[in-house]
């Protein structure tokens, strides 16, 4: 497996080709392969074995938030906003997305804390993105799709069917119970800032013992990336090395990635690029003649 690196969708690849201008040189002279399947999830079925079809997505995170405690199944309780609309609930913004401070994030974790308490769950909200619980082994799974996939839709098009939705579907009423009156709404609101007013649930699941890939470096600011490496004692570094063979570099992040990338693009080596739309393709040095290609295929 050549040196792997991992680009944006399509639609949203002009953002990183605007920062590093080789890219565009590179996509429009590679060989195109087959496209693979769309979505984060392949990415990472493609870079490590032993995933299974559903990836436990919070026991993966823990380990990259919480070295030493992540063992067992966890949940994603991510602090989210829902809009009550009239056709139903739509997710506006979730994790990252609601620019929570670590102090506003410690205080709706503790008005959270009795709900879960009385489940006997356990609940860490220490982090301002990510949220954790831990139901008892034997409870059934709940949860719903990833944020990204539910973003800007409602909300039951990214809960599962049966009892599984319903169980999930009160947990997020009874956290937008608690979180509603909470007096940092009013501060938010006059900041300009969406309210925290509910958990999302997704990524259940215990995490494989361990994973494998070909791969022997990681770059990348991705938590469930990282946790995956995590697991497949795979190096993590800020940058891949020219010395090395089967490094992976993570450019879906435009902002963050666009040094590294302009920096591994001009070594001039063999590379397989991966949209995370699906769309795959080979860039060899040779391949820098095609001076004729102007556009990617």
């Amino acid at each position: 497996m050549p040196a792997c690196v991992w680009l944006p969708r399509r639609s949203r690849i002009g953002a990183l080709a605007e920062r590093v201008p080789l890219l565009r040189e590179v996509l429009a002279r590679a060989t195109r392969l087959a496209d693979a399947a769309a979505g984060s999830a392949a990415l990472l079925a493609g870079a490590f074995s032993g995933l299974g079809e559903r990836i436990p997505e919070a026991a993966l995170t823990r380990r990259f938030d919480v070295p030493g405690d992540h063992s067992g199944r966890w949940l994603r309780a991510d602090p989210c906003h829902l809009r009550v609309e009239a056709s139903g609930v739509r997710m506006l913004a979730c994790g990252s997305g609601l620019g929570l401070a670590r102090e506003e994030s410690a205080a709706f974790a503790l008005a959270l804390q009795p709900l879960f308490d009385e489940a006997g769950w356990r609940f860490d909200g220490s982090h301002p993105e990510r949220w954790y619980l831990q139901p008892p082994a034997e409870h059934p799974a709940l949860g719903g799709a990833a944020p990204e996939q539910v973003l800007g839709a409602f909300v039951d098009a990214g809960l599962a069917a049966g009892d599984a939705g319903r169980a999930t579907r009160q947990w997020l009423n009874a956290a937008q119970m608690v979180l509603h009156a909470h007096p940092l709404q009013a501060q938010r609101r006059g900041r300009g800032l969406a309210e925290v007013n509910s958990v999302w649930l997704h990524g259940d699941g215990v995490a494989p013992a361990q994973l494998r890939s070909p791969s022997t470096l990681v770059c990348s600011r991705d938590p469930l990336l990282l946790g995956c490496a995590d697991a497949a004692s795979v190096r993590v570094a800020e940058l891949p090395v020219a010395t090395e063979r089967e490094w992976l570099l993570d450019a879906r992040d435009a902002l963050a990635s666009a040094p590294a990338l302009q920096e591994v693009l001009a070594w001039r080596r063999p590379l397989l690029l991966q949209l995370e739309s699906g769309e795959r393709f080979h860039w060899r040095p040779v391949h820098r003649w095609r001076f004729w290609r102007l556009e990617p295929a």
